[in-house]
């Protein structure tokens, strides 16, 4: 009876040990390495292009789209709202991912030994310490990554037209680093730089131009050129041009309310659905030859949400209303197709009170054609 008891204890020693023994392997099979990161990888590329974009009844703007196409290639510059897969080795217990020191949501159903799958978010800061950092219940491990700066947005210019030496101010975002501002090929002078907002010194040369501002994140271009083809009003009536109209009276030019330089058109209303009539009388201006008809409108006291309608050589049919705002200028480009004048030649142009809302006092400045 012994024997069995000491041979029972002994076997239960021997259990007892090797269980201890396969605990410990099972723990240290259980022990995951801190992580390595190999190289990061596109998951898609960009194909790049420019359309105009209407962003307003009267004005449209040059937009950039990007539309990501498959691609597998190595890069050290990521790109926010896009897919990225990280690769190492380890990676399977990560519990957090930076990019330039922030945190950024992660799917761990996208998340292995050897990769990860994960989207830059669009606010990612495109400054900071270029480090892509994975974190792990082993430790972390960190890659020379950096986020690349968005394209730069214009969102509004206070003057489209001027004279060499005015200072404009270009409003919109992600303007950081501003390299180059250029009207056409024309470089300008950067007086003042911010994040939102530049501002520029008109060059010499300029008439007609595409504005355009360039950052490390690209060039973006502005859809409502800078300057006229055609001048209509410019501080005073272009040659072979009069003002007259009904309902109303004209004063031209005007010091009243000034959009730019010394002086503005103005028109006051004394009878509803009265017409401000400019006519032209001068050698022939070709509407072929241009596209798109810019001005900049002021409402008077009491004419907020009141409508005019604009309208080219008494095509009253095709006409546009626009929308007045009380004590603010407005700038508006509305292409000719829009006003149903396309060919022929450029011999009046017209702005209608149409509200019904008399008397009612509108200015104009910085008229003309492009």
């Amino acid at each position: 009876m012994k024997t069995i008891t000491k041979y029972s204890l002994a076997l239960g020693w021997i259990l007892l040990l090797a269980g201890g023994f396969l605990a410990c392997k099972s723990n240290d099979d259980d022990v995951v390495p801190a992580p390595t990161i190999s190289r990061v990888r596109t998951i898609s590329r960009d194909s790049v292009y420019t359309y105009t974009a209407q962003t307003t009844l009267t004005t449209s703007t040059t937009v950039v789209r990007t539309i990501p196409v498959a691609l597998d290639s190595t890069t050290t510059l990521g790109q926010p709202g896009r897919l990225y897969a990280i690769l190492g080795e380890n990676l399977q217990r990560t519990t957090a991912i930076y990019f330039n020191d922030v945190s950024v949501y992660f799917n761990p159903a996208f998340v292995t030994s050897t990769s990860i799958i994960v989207q830059i978010p669009v606010t990612t800061p495109f400054s900071g310490s270029n480090k892509l950092r994975v974190v792990t219940s082993s430790g972390q491990a960190e890659f020379g990554f950096a986020i690349k700066q968005p394209f730069p947005a214009i969102t509004a210019v206070d003057q489209l037209a001027g004279n060499p030496g005015d200072i404009i101010t270009i409003t919109g975002t992600t303007f950081d680093g501003t390299t180059a501002v250029k009207f056409g090929a024309i470089t300008a002078e950067i007086t003042s730089l911010s994040a939102t907002q530049l501002k520029v010194k008109v060059p010499a040369g300029v008439t007609n131009d595409t504005l355009s501002v360039t950052t490390p994140g690209g060039t973006t271009k502005y859809g409502v050129l800078f300057g006229f083809k055609t001048l209509i009003f410019d501080d005073a009536l272009a040659t072979g041009w009069s003002s007259q109209g009904y309902n109303g009276k004209p004063t031209v030019p005007s010091k009243g309310v000034i959009k730019r330089g010394t002086a503005s058109m103005q028109y006051d209303f004394t009878g509803g659905f009265g017409g401000w009539q400019n006519f032209y009388g001068g050698p022939p201006i070709l509407l072929a030859n241009h596209k798109v008809l810019k001005f900049s409108l002021y409402g008077g006291t009491g004419t907020d949400g009141k409508v005019v309608k604009v309208l080219i050589n008494g095509n009253y049919d095709k006409g546009l209303q626009v929308v007045l705002k009380a004590g603010v200028w407005q700038t508006f480009a509305i292409p000719l197709a829009t006003l149903g004048v396309t060919t022929g030649n450029l011999t009046e142009l017209t702005i209608q009170e149409f509200s019904g809302n008399v008397p009612e006092t509108i200015y104009l400045d910085d008229v003309g054609l492009y």
